[in-house]
């Protein structure tokens, strides 16, 4: 065992037993609430008021990793991701306000700013303590009986997130917003029709002392200077309990490097069999002039019977991008923390190309702590890496996801956090340089809501 190899695991060891002990102490007076999967969502509860709310958050990361291979056959050192060892810390601050004059209208704005501070790789490095602060949130929202409707900055997630998700893929989960407007028909009895428009500019024309950073771009060379733009018409229905469904059409008319405009069609099924398990199933196709692509995500659920005070869950999965699959306007993390660095060659979370049988489990062994496990292995539909065949290799993830404590300023703070280990050994779709090192992630979070 080498040097770096006994350092990651002292800093697991250290970390999870950290995590450990913080889920230990229990909040006496509410229930545990589990910590948002998508972080960037994660907001304080805002002190109730009849016309003004106000709130907060700072989170705090630190992040190591080190071995994520490329896997861009023209690349034939085969060169690890980041150039390899990465450590940092992020310090990300947001203060929200929201206006109510009445029932049915309603405004929001949200400021972020975040800094980062840096160990590996040595360089200059341009995420300071003064950096950019973004208007995160900025929009108006009406109600009405048969429709409603916001128009302007705003944060919109759909489904799993696996084609609606993060409109600003280049600045991390920094911000996820779409410069956007939405309106929401509800005139048809258990089914709601979203209208969406996006046009969000690649630098943020509203940054207070901006650093002119690309946040849409693909990267490459030079940044971008453009915007990713497109619609979409959504559909939720739910008139049968045990058989929820969603329908789309996205079309996304603006990328960098985007010459046609591409179209995606799908549907996704949530079916509950039975009271202990359920399925999530998505299908959607994709064209545009010059390819056909297509994705399934797909994931049976078991809720273990006799577990249920646990909430221990056992799932089966398997999620499936074609060869030039365009995620749209989900380019985040998705599946793995560690695995989207590997893109950085063909795009800031382009994901495409894989397919990844997987076993999933959950559970929550006591109030304020649960645990998720992902053992899955990865594929390339088109043999095109620099290896000598398509297994991309071998994916393990684990969110130690814990509430430390709530109610410790006010009625409505909490602070929560996560510790999340991944490993993952790359598979002959990678060359022999590359299959000799475990590409390992950990990351160490405490977030702070008010």
């Amino acid at each position: 065992m080498n040097t770096k190899q006994k350092t990651t695991i002292m800093l697991l060891t250290a970390a999870i037993t950290a995590s450990a002990a913080f889920a230990a102490e229990k909040s006496e007076d509410k229930n545990y609430v589990e910590p948002a999967k998508a972080e960037a969502l994660a907001e304080a509860a805002a002190p109730e008021s009849d016309q003004f709310k106000w709130g907060g958050d700072f989170r705090f990361r630190t992040v190591y990793f080190d071995h994520i291979p490329y896997g861009d056959p023209t690349l034939v050192a085969g060169p690890e991701a980041r150039g390899g060892a990465n450590s940092f810390q992020r310090y990300r601050t947001r203060v929200f306000g929201e206006y109510h004059p009445n029932d049915n209208l309603y405004f929001r704005g949200r400021l972020v700013n975040e800094f980062r501070t840096v160990q590996k790789p040595d360089g200059p490095y341009n995420w300071s303590a003064f950096d950019e602060t973004v208007i995160d949130n900025f929009f108006v929202d009406y109600k009405h009986d048969m429709f409603d409707v916001r128009v302007g900055r705003q944060d919109m997630i759909y489904g799993t997130g696996k084609l609606i998700l993060d409109g600003t893929p280049k600045d991390g989960s920094r911000t996820i917003y779409f410069d956007a407007a939405k309106v929401s028909y509800k005139g048809i009895d258990s089914t709601t029709v979203d209208l969406l428009a996006m046009y969000t500019r690649a630098h943020d024309p509203f940054a207070l002392h901006t650093q002119d950073r690309d946040i849409v771009g693909l990267g490459g060379g030079d940044a971008y200077d453009g915007a990713e733009a497109g619609g979409a018409v959504y559909i939720k229905n739910k008139t049968y309990e045990d058989l929820p469904w969603e329908a789309y059409w996205i079309i996304k008319t603006q990328e960098q490097g985007l010459d046609d405009e591409i179209n995606t069609v799908g549907t996704r099924l949530m079916p509950k069999l039975n009271d202990a398990i359920d399925v999530n199933l998505e299908m959607a196709y994709q064209s545009s002039p010059d390819t056909s692509e297509y994705m399934i995500d797909a994931l049976v659920s078991w809720h273990i019977e006799g577990m249920e005070e646990q909430k221990a869950c056992l799932g089966v999965g398997w999620y499936h991008l074609s060869e030039d699959w365009n995620p749209v306007f989900a380019r985040w993390p998705q599946y793995s923390e560690l695995y989207v660095y590997s893109y950085d060659t063909t795009g800031a979370g382009q994901w495409k190309n894989v397919s990844m049988p997987h076993i999933d489990f959950s559970i929550s062994p006591m109030k304020n702590y649960k645990a998720d496990f992902l053992l899955g292995y990865m594929f390339a539909p088109e043999d095109n890496g620099p290896g000598t065949s398509n297994g991309r290799g071998l994916l393990f993830t684990w969110w130690n996801k814990f509430t430390i404590k709530e109610q410790l300023f006010s009625q409505r703070d909490k602070l929560t956090g996560h510790v999340l280990f991944e490993l993952m050994q790359p598979g002959a779709y990678y060359n022999a340089a590359q299959r000799d090192n475990t590409a390992t992630f950990l990351r160490f979070e405490l977030n702070y809501a008010f």
